[in-house]
């Protein structure tokens, strides 16, 4: 009787130790809103935006995600990326964002190179992923995310376009215009569908954040004062 007691007991034990090491910062995090594109968004030529371009501040952003197993999460990110905003009347009109896939990392070496490999990414096929907007909206006040806007556009990653949208809460100071995010993908969608070890399987959601910062919008025009 001991002995099936104390076995009983580990066993609730090593339940419970697992059950708290399976939690991941992925879990019950919003999810962006993704679908296949218009007709038009992939087969049209892009136009070049409109207004005044302004380049991300690569240094003071930040492009990053939490992906996760059945053991552990693992955090990683991109070093290299570029992109613009468009100011019409000092407002954002547009994104344009281009990352450099190969400069992937995370926090385990043997992990960053395995996601560069077919298995994942393929960088070697596949060396950019941009993202392109269609719309930047103003959240409706009130709203209770705390985002500010909502950016949608086309996301180009392993040789697939997904439409996708996602809220951003947007600030501002006299050091420019800063931008975050915090989404959850569907690696699926981008046909990146490597499951992992049969004992250790890989979750399909990966938590994006991105925390990126702009110039300042122009100022506008001062008026020419009339003659007197």
């Amino acid at each position: 009787m001991n002995r099936t007691r104390t076995c009983f007991l580990v066993t609730i034990a090593c339940v419970a130790l697992l059950s708290a090491a399976c939690k991941s910062e992925v879990d019950d995090k919003s999810a962006a809103s993704v679908s296949e594109p218009a007709p038009s968004a992939s087969t049209a030529p892009p136009s070049p935006p409109a207004g005044v371009p302004a380049a991300v501040i690569a240094a003071s952003s930040r492009i990053e995600f939490v992906g996760a197993k059945v053991t552990r999460d693992h955090k990683g990110g991109f070093r290299e990326f570029s992109g613009s905003v468009f100011w019409v009347d000092g407002k954002a009109s547009s994104l344009l964002f281009e990352i450099d896939m190969s400069s992937i990392f995370t926090d385990t070496e043997k992990l960053t190179g395995h996601l560069k490999t077919p298995d994942f990414f393929d960088v070697a096929t596949y060396p950019k992923a941009t993202f392109s907007s269609t719309s930047i909206a103003e959240m409706p006040s009130g709203d209770s995310s705390g985002a500010t806007h909502t950016i949608s556009g086309i996301l180009t990653m392993h040789g697939v376009d997904k439409a996708i949208s996602f809220p951003v809460t947007v600030t501002s100071d006299a050091t420019g215009v800063g931008a975050t995010a915090e989404f959850t993908i569907n690696r699926q969608d981008w046909g990146i569908s490597y499951r992992g070890a049969a004992d250790d399987l890989i979750k399909d959601e990966v938590l994006i954040r991105l925390d990126m910062k702009f110039p300042p919008p122009p100022s506008p025009p001062v008026a020419p004062v009339p003659a007197g």
